[in-house]
Formats: C-alpha cells, sequence, structure tokens
C-alpha cells in the first residue's frame, strides 16, 4: 500500500513517528508529503526521512500549495495529516483516503 505523511504535528511526533514505523515495518511504500518549501526548509524533513528509512526520491515538498494533487499523482492511497483543511480537500478531490491525526 502507498501510504503517505505531513511533516509538521505529525511526523515531529513520537506518535506520527511510531505509526510511519509500523506501516513501514507491514511493507507499506511509505512516502512524506509536506507543505514546507524545499529551498529553504527542507533539512530537517531530509532528517526525518532518513531515521525512517524513506529514499529522498519519496520525499515531496509542496511549497505552500495543497497536498492533493501530489496524492493524486502518486497514487497515494492513504494520508496521514493533522491539516483539516488539507483532509478536506483530498477527500473532495482524490479517491485517496484522508485519515486526521492530532498528536498534542
Amino acid at each position: 500500500m502507498k501510504i503517505s505523511f505531513d511533516v509538521d504535528g505529525v511526523l515531529t511526533t513520537p506518535q506520527g513517528m511510531a505509526l510511519a514505523r509500523r506501516k513501514i515495518a507491514n511493507g507499506d511504500r511509505v512516502y512524506i508529503i509536506t507543505a514546507r518549501n524545499e529551498e529553504r526548509m527542507s533539512a530537517r524533513v531530509y532528517e526525518i526521512a532518513k531515521e525512517l528509512g524513506i529514499p529522498r526520491l519519496r520525499v515531496y515538498f509542496t511549497n505552500g500549495e495543497d497536498k492533493w494533487k501530489t496524492i493524486q499523482s502518486l497514487g497515494i492511497e492513504v494520508h496521514y495529516d493533522n491539516n483539516e483543511e488539507q483532509i478536506i480537500k483530498i477527500k473532495e478531490n482524490t479517491d485517496s483516503r484522508a485519515e486526521l491525526v492530532s498528536y498534542d
């Protein structure tokens, strides 16, 4: 299964990292899709990817744009995000399942 995770509020939390590790251990193909700007804010994202064993080729920056287009073009089946607006747009514009996560 192709699964993607947001960074801020998801993979920046112990719970989000644990979920990503479980998905990877299950054999899922895991991607990172973040609205961060690649030129200015990529270092921490690549650190997280390396820690999880996710190749850089599976890390996508939308540079502030909505994530649904990237999710659709990659054929992502499930996306985990903490942004309710993004979840709604993913559900409205793709066939992907979008899961709202809230890790306080």
